[in-house]
């Protein structure tokens, strides 16, 4: 019984194409790290360019910049409601209503995002900031 083996060339290609295929390669992953941290140099520095418009009913309304973390704790009058602004984004973070639903709607960073918190009569929308 006779095998018959071919013998296969495993080494690299000859000549330069694998400096060719090494210098491609660097090329394309220096593309693609220009442009990530392009992308996120284009995203910060400036601020989130929103701003969140807090409205207590009754025509009274308090706009705040979401571009600088604060804490805001308003009384509306049976409630105490702690708005809480960080990284571009603005929650409630703490009612004294009794559902404590408008805690439950997170952290708002889109424009047009809303939460509301109907027993204390505080709503919150964030949008685009008049520049």
């Amino acid at each position: 019984m006779s095998l018959n083996r071919k013998k296969t060339d495993t080494a690299a290609p000859k000549g330069g194409a694998w400096k060719k295929n090494l210098i491609f390669a660097l090329v394309i992953l220096m593309l693609a790290a220009a442009l990530y941290f392009g992308v996120r140099a284009a995203h910060s520095g400036k601020g989130t360019g929103l701003q969140a418009v807090v409205d207590f009913g009754g025509g009274v309304s308090e706009t705040l910049s979401l571009d600088k973390d604060y804490d805001y704790l308003y009384d509306v009058g049976d409630y105490v409601v702690h708005l809480q602004v960080k990284d571009g984004a603005i929650a409630f973070q703490d009612s004294q209503c009794p559902d404590h639903v408008c805690e439950q709607f997170g952290w708002l960073s889109k424009e047009g995002a809303w939460a509301a918190c109907v027993p204390a009569g505080v709503y919150v929308v964030v949008e685009t900031t008049a520049e």
